[in-house]
């Protein structure tokens, strides 16, 4: 059983999935299945048909990425919609946080290079207990930090390194963002000590 019918809520099927793709990443999704900003969101919303809601955080600029989880607060709110799904690209640990926070009911980490309207429907349809923030937030190191360039840039830093190593992609999605984190040597004996 999966949470939608856990809450009472009825699954995609039985009611509407509408995508907030504030950035544009998602193919092939028309008009009338997608909100491109937030106040489109919630006046589609208003109505009461959508009982999902796929927030998409495809924007590399941190406002607009970072304002997502507050449309999300704002839909939880409402009794109109009954649950939220975040889908993002990877397990962004500050992201993730604000998401819960916020009250989003599951996390969906797809690919962005490839990434419809079909396969996110789909992806909703499937989503089960471990799909909870909750538990995508177990998969991700504590000691990650986030440190700003600019408005579109950031890097990632290891703080059981003293901040001082910088993580690329390939060691976020195969150690970092993963259960894997927990054999590292960096998180087995931090150096967080000046």
């Amino acid at each position: 059983m999966n949470h939608a019918e856990t809450c009472g809520c009825p699954v995609v099927r039985g009611g509407k999935l509408l995508l907030v793709d504030p950035a544009g990443v998602v193919g092939e999704a028309s008009p009338e299945d997608c909100a491109f900003s937030t106040m489109q969101c919630l006046e589609r919303t208003a109505g009461g048909r959508e009982s999902t809601v796929a927030v998409v955080a495809g924007s590399n600029e941190q406002a607009q990425r970072f304002a997502l989880p507050d449309l999300v607060g704002m839909l939880k709110r409402s009794v109109r919609v009954c649950r939220v799904v975040a889908v993002v690209s990877h397990r962004h640990r500050m992201l993730l946080e604000s998401f819960r926070r916020n009250g989003a009911d599951f996390v969906a980490v797809m690919n962005f290079g490839r990434l419809d309207a079909a396969g996110i429907e789909e992806a909703v349809m499937r989503l089960g207990a471990e799909d909870s923030l909750e538990r995508q937030l177990a998969l991700v190191c504590p000691f990650l930090n986030y440190s700003a360039i600019n408005a579109r840039t950031e890097l990632t830093v290891c703080g059981a390194y003293r901040n001082r190593m910088v993580l690329g992609p390939q060691r976020l999605r195969s150690c970092c963002e993963t259960a894997s984190h927990a054999q590292c040597g960096q998180f087995l004996t931090p150096r967080c000590d000046a």
